[in-house]
């Protein structure tokens, strides 16, 4: 099977796949990011060298792992009712907190196993997959949430689809040439302007009919959010790809297949999520 096939089929089942949780419910959805967590942070703890080759499971990946159970508990926890927004952001502050104390703690206690920078690559990746992957529920859980989640998917998948073709075809400048020498100035516009196009009719359709706001209100605010999640889209997949380089990796994992990992698949997503969910916010959607 060709890699293009692979990833055709990977992208049309997995695209199903999400859309089913989310709409059968935020339990459903809390499970899966949790697993994609896990995952997420473990390609990264191999990418970094903190996953030990001769062990199954290191002391320093135990610590995270207990943290992003917990850190997914809080947020299941509010979802629930039994703790109001207030407590939850002072626990969330008092979860990393602890998190880097017991890092902090393997390395002293272990030393000297591990150094300084695979202990704070361990802390690292525990916010850059699981924590900031977590936004996506955060941002389910809201009211109307159910529809204002999509909005993750337009400002990074579609953008990366937009990106991909408008490049192919006009792509003449390049706008990362080091670091992804594939990816063009024209692109990247073609990506924004996607995401727009299609964040703009979502709108229309399905956020507006919902709001209280003018419809044209309710378009200007999406294409502003649209605008800035595309752009911190596409900082997202080159963050990713840099790690890659440092550390002389082709793929993060082999999970999907012709796309290579979670990290592969979703470090766009990544840097979407608390993003949109901090504009909701501050635009009173919530």
């Amino acid at each position: 099977m060709s890699n293009f096939l692979q990833r055709t089929l990977t992208t049309i089942i997995g695209g199903a796949f999400m859309i089913a949780m989310i709409l059968l419910g935020r339990e459903f959805l809390i499970g899966v990011l949790l697993f994609a967590a896990v995952v997420g942070y473990r390609e990264l703890s191999a990418a970094f060298g903190i996953r030990e080759a001769d062990r199954a499971i290191s002391p320093m990946e135990i610590a995270a792992y207990i943290f992003i159970f917990l850190w997914y508990a809080v947020l299941e926890v509010e979802t629930l009712g039994l703790i109001d927004a207030d407590m939850l952001r002072l626990i969330q502050i008092c979860v990393i907190v602890l998190m880097l104390m017991a890092h902090m703690s393997v390395y002293v206690f272990t030393f000297p196993r591990y150094d300084a920078t695979r202990t704070i690559s361990s802390v690292f990746s525990v916010i850059y997959c699981p924590v900031m992957l977590s936004y996506v529920y955060m941002i389910r859980a809201m009211d109307r949430g159910i529809v204002l989640v999509w909005m993750v998917i337009i400002c990074s998948w579609i953008c990366d689809i937009s990106a991909y073709l408008i490049g192919m075809k006009f792509g003449r400048h390049k706008m990362s040439p080091v670091l992804s020498p594939k990816k063009s100035v024209e692109g990247a516009i073609g990506g924004v302007c996607g995401s727009v196009i299609v964040g703009c009719v979502y709108a229309a359709f399905l956020i507006a009919p919902s709001s209280d706001a003018p419809v044209w209100e309710t378009i200007v605010t999406i294409a502003v959010i649209c605008v800035c999640g595309a752009l911190i889209s596409m900082v997202g997949d080159l963050a990713a790809s840099a790690i890659k380089r440092n550390h002389d990796i082709k793929d993060y994992g082999n999970l999907l297949p012709g796309h290579g990992g979670i990290m592969d698949r979703f470090d766009s997503v990544i840097f979407v999520a608390p993003v949109v969910y901090m504009l909701f916010k501050f635009m009173l959607f919530n």
